[in-house]
């Protein structure tokens, strides 16, 4: 085997994962994984809150996965995933004596259970390797149905992966109702995904990778649980515009270092939407090949985003056009967040887990931010997986 030749498995190896595409990817033999995590979002600092609960959303997640491989290159696949949230959420914010914005929180902790379940098949119809899926889920007050469909070609001439894909979600919400009704009691959306990309092998040590993303969702887009404060007024109710569009461009390096027995990983994405929210997302991490069949992973990630055009963390008077928000995610504020993963293969088994802690604030934005939504978070989660090949 030449020096070439392993250094090209060793890449493929390193950066399988992230330049696959998941519901095309064939099973070579039957594969089973679970994956389990916990999150825990950071309390509101006293300085911040002003009313209700401090404590926020832990969310614990299990998912079973297998994937079989069938006659003539075909694979069958089945996914679920089973999570339990509590914790309080972010009501509204208003404005202290002082005119600093403050946290209302939800009052009741919040207790509720979702499960997901996700089908594919994929097959070969020529000159594409194509997968189709299909998925449903439930918790306490939502309803989501989804379908799509994902094809592969690979161009053995120029070295080139394409991959594209559609994809279709209708999603009901009846809301939960408390002591206070929430702003509907019935509604829905629909989302339609269209993506396109390309990986491309520049050597034996190179890949690269680039896709464009386009999302338009309609229906009810507004969060029911939510309030926006408008001085001089009542609380009212969260209110958005019922139509979003989005593109995404993203843009991938992998890079093998012989001299390391690793592969830097390198991702940046720009993302904007027709709410006028413009993000981009950078990070950085190295694959790192250890002696004893381990692999070690650790990660830099940074985040920023300019806000939605209608929201405030308060208003001084109602919009012309009614809608208000005081989403923090629709604010403007930055984050970076840090993780360590570690793999180690045993016989047909794969072993891992990481954890990463994440924190956002307006110090890290890209550009100044007058005024911090004070409901930002901060949240460190861990995981650990296993997989299983049949022989």
């Amino acid at each position: 085997m030449t020096t070439k030749t392993k250094t090209s498995k060793a890449l493929a190896a390193l950066t399988q994962a992230a330049l696959a595409l998941p519901g095309a990817a064939m099973a070579a033999e039957i594969q089973s994984d679970y994956l389990f995590s916990y999150y825990k979002e950071g309390d509101i600092s006293g300085g911040n809150k002003g009313s209700g609960s401090s404590d926020r959303f832990e969310i614990y997640s299990h998912m079973f996965r297998v994937v079989a491989p069938q006659d003539g290159d075909r694979a069958i696949g089945l996914n679920l995933t089973y999570e339990t949230m509590s914790g309080a959420s972010p009501w509204y914010i208003a404005p202290d004596a002082n005119g600093k914005p403050q946290v209302a929180m939800s009052g009741a902790s919040i207790r509720e259970e979702r499960v997901d379940v996700q089908g594919t098949y994929s097959l070969p119809i020529a000159p594409f390797q194509t997968a189709f899926s299909l998925g449903y889920s439930t918790e306490d007050d939502y309803e989501a149905i989804n379908a799509g469909v994902e094809l592969e070609l690979e161009d053995d001439n120029t070295g080139i992966t394409w991959t594209g894909g559609l994809g279709y979600s209708d999603d009901s919400l009846k809301p939960t109702q408390g002591a206070k009704p929430t702003s509907i009691t019935k509604d829905d959306k629909r989302s339609i995904t269209v993506y396109g990309g390309a990986a491309f092998v520049l050597n034996a040590n190179t890949v690269v990778q680039g896709s464009l993303s386009y999302q338009n969702h309609d229906g009810f887009l507004s969060d029911p649980y939510k309030l926006a404060y408008i001085e001089g007024q009542s609380p009212v109710a969260d209110s958005r515009p019922d139509k979003r569009q989005s593109w995404a461009a993203t843009g991938k390096l992998r890079h093998f270092l012989p001299q390391y027995n690793g592969a830097l990983h390198l991702d940046y994405r720009y993302f904007h939407d027709d709410w006028e929210i413009d993000a981009h997302t950078v990070e950085i991490a190295f694959a790192k090949a250890l002696p004893e069949n381990l692999r070690l992973t650790p990660s830099l990630r940074w985040y920023s985003q300019s806000q939605a055009d209608f929201y405030a963390p308060y208003y001084n008077a109602p919009r012309s056009d009614g809608y208000a928000s005081s989403d923090y995610r629709l604010s403007p504020y930055g984050a970076l967040s840090a993780r360590v993963d570690l793999t180690k293969a045993v016989g047909p088994w794969a072993i891992g887990g990481g954890a990463e802690y994440y924190k956002a604030s307006k110090d890290f934005a890209l550009k100044s931010v007058d005024v911090e939504n004070p409901a930002l978070i901060d949240y460190w989660s861990v995981q650990f997986r296993a997989t299983y090949r049949f022989e």
